[in-house]
């Protein structure tokens, strides 16, 4: 980490690993311990060498939400005790997204519109 100087390490689909590797509600408890433990390395390098750990996840439906939104994040709260942000993305109309951060130790919930062009991220004009 030292030698090439990294400041962010991404982990894409976080629980995506874990879910394929023990499946099933039999391997919960083994699959959450392994969680844990990943998730306390990736912090442990953060602190260690002061860089910034993103990680995306899954989500999953809840078939007994009738309304509102039945999706919630994978994991459960292993991952949710270990993030300090937690940024919910989904896609809106047109081209755009939206980004909603719901678990912040300093920020209220909040969310906001961007598009993703050739350029990179750019806001979506009101």
């Amino acid at each position: 980490i030292e030698k090439y100087n990294i400041k962010l390490i991404v982990v894409d689909s976080l629980i995506g690993h874990f879910r394929g590797e023990f499946p099933g509600r039999e391997n919960l408890a083994i699959r959450q311990q392994k969680l844990n433990r990943h998730i306390r390395q990736l912090l442990s390098l953060a602190d260690a060498y002061n860089l910034a750990v993103i990680v995306t996840n899954q989500v999953m439906a809840n078939p007994a939400i009738f309304f509102g939104n039945p999706n919630k994040p994978a994991g459960g709260h292993i991952l949710a005790h270990n993030c300090t942000y937690r940024v919910w993305l989904r896609k809106a109309k047109g081209n755009k997204r939206v980004a909603r951060i719901f678990d912040s130790p300093m920020h209220p919930e909040a969310e906001c519109t961007f598009k993703i062009n050739e350029t990179g991220i750019v806001d979506v004009e009101e």
